[in-house]
């Protein structure tokens, strides 16, 4: 229902969009003049909503690009996409989760002695001890660069690509997503088997690779061979990039509390 004053003929500003209109709905945006308020039940199911959102949206994101991802993406690039997940909502959340396992775990110590780590804390410069303290907090964040740098890599690779820059990234966001999932569950088993832990870098360097692979393959509809030497170029500069930016961080707060 309209409110009173808006059915009686008065200009009645409209909540959504500021519009000043008369009758039951804004001729500007559609919207219902009524101010509406926030009840009980209203705060319940928006609060429902998000399991249900999870259960639902989530889980089928996360079983399409387990079964099938490359029908999965291209569905999706193709507007398929009211019943999942947007992909920056998958990766960041998945992102999160991992980074939570990862610390609450304490896995970053598996592979650092009690004494070199006193010794380092003796002779650690200034610069050293904020770098650590921004990889340990932000650290997972710098996962980021690798999407632009695999637009960049794939604009320069697959030239005549049937899928423009924002649906190569939207595939590469989303097989990310689904990385961050594959490395909770070694982040797991390492804290379960500590010896685990040495060999999971290249487990997950390797499910980097068959990503690139997929999308090289199935998305991009190159042949197989040139699939892998392209993937397996891709990830070469990925893993250059991050180091340089890893290095240029270091440098830029060497300057600032070293100077």
């Amino acid at each position: 229902m309209a409110n009173n004053v808006a059915q009686h003929g008065e200009l009645v500003e409209c909540p959504s969009c500021g519009h000043k209109d008369t009758g039951g709905f804004c001729s500007q945006c559609g919207n219902p003049l009524e101010k509406k308020r926030i009840s009980i039940k209203s705060l319940l199911e928006s609060i429902l909503d998000i399991f249900t959102d999870f259960e639902t949206k989530y889980a089928q994101t996360f079983v399409g690009l387990l079964t099938r991802p490359a029908q999965f993406i291209e569905k999706y690039i193709h507007g398929k996409r009211e019943e999942y997940y947007i992909p920056f909502k998958y990766f960041f959340l998945n992102l999160s989760i991992n980074f939570f396992v990862y610390t609450r775990c304490g896995l970053a110590d598996l592979t650092e002695n009690e004494f070199d780590v006193e010794v380092d804390q003796l002779v650690q410069l200034k610069s050293e001890v904020v770098f650590e303290e921004i990889i340990n907090d932000y650290g997972s964040l710098f996962s980021l660069i690798i999407i632009p740098v695999y637009v960049l890599c794939s604009y320069v690779l697959f030239p005549k690509s049937k899928l423009n820059l924002a649906e190569q990234a939207t595939a590469i966001t989303f097989m990310m997503g689904q990385l961050m999932l594959l490395e909770v569950a070694i982040n797991l088993i390492s804290f379960v088997f500590p010896a685990f832990y040495h060999f999971s870098r290249a487990l997950v360097m390797f499910a980097e690779l068959g990503i690139l692979f997929v999308i090289a393959h199935k998305l991009m509809n190159n042949k197989w061979y040139h699939a892998l030497w392209k993937s397996i170029l891709t990830l070469a500069v990925i893993f250059l990039v991050m180091r340089l930016v890893l290095m240029g961080t270091q440098e830029i707060l060497a300057c600032i509390y070293d100077n």
